[in-house]
């Protein structure tokens, strides 16, 4: 699955400045792709940070990168590696990198190491693989050890980032996590994903 990756997205990701390293099983302690989606749902009493720039802001994509990198090293996003840079992961939905088309999304994690440099609001949008176009983000990105979130997205006010630290301490996550896993229009072991991981971290 990863050489096919590297075939298709991988190009993508490292004109957005990111290294592909491998496709992230799925486990019960890292909270599931379709599960993180739902960051954007919640409140900030959940503990959502949310920071915005305005449409109009100029010289947004340099705004956004700059702050996309503030943001991943202040929150812990950002793993620092021990070969130099950092380390996090990104969802992805693999199966709409497949030659067939597969009847169900198979969003999983994808262990990236991030370089120096990064265009994440311009090439990585650009391409799709972050977004829908220069400056639209849209995307999840996680920690390796699944304790920081962040989703990024483009709303009426502007456009930016949200980042929630320990999404497993969340109901309102748990409860999303939990209808995900019963609906049929959803692959199987995602279903199975979702449920295993609001079982392991919540009551």
């Amino acid at each position: 699955m990863l050489n096919e990756l590297r075939h298709t997205v991988g190009e993508a990701l490292a004109a957005a400045g990111f290294t592909a390293m491998e496709v992230v099983a799925p486990r019960n302690d890292l909270i599931p792709v379709i599960v993180a989606w739902c960051v954007t749902l919640l409140r900030p009493e959940d503990g959502r940070r949310d920071v915005i720039l305005g449409h109009d802001k100029p010289g947004l994509t340099s705004a956004l990168n700059t702050t996309w990198g503030r943001l991943a090293r202040e929150s812990g996003l950002l793993a620092e590696a021990e070969r130099g840079g950092g380390e996090l992961v990104v969802g992805l939905d693999l199966a709409a990198d497949a030659r067939d088309e597969p009847e169900f999304e198979c969003q999983r994690w994808v262990r990236v190491s991030v370089r120096d440099s990064w265009d994440i609001a311009g090439a990585g949008c650009e391409s799709g693989v972050l977004g829908a176009g220069r400056n639209n983000p849209s995307f999840v990105m996680s920690s390796l050890d699944g304790r920081v979130l962040m989703a990024a997205g483009y709303w009426q006010v502007g456009v930016g980032f949200a980042v929630l630290a320990d999404p497993g301490r969340v109901a309102a996550l748990r409860g999303y996590a939990r209808r995900l896993a019963s609906l049929p229009s959803v692959e199987a072991a995602q279903r199975d994903w979702a449920q295993g991981w609001a079982r392991n971290v919540g009551p």
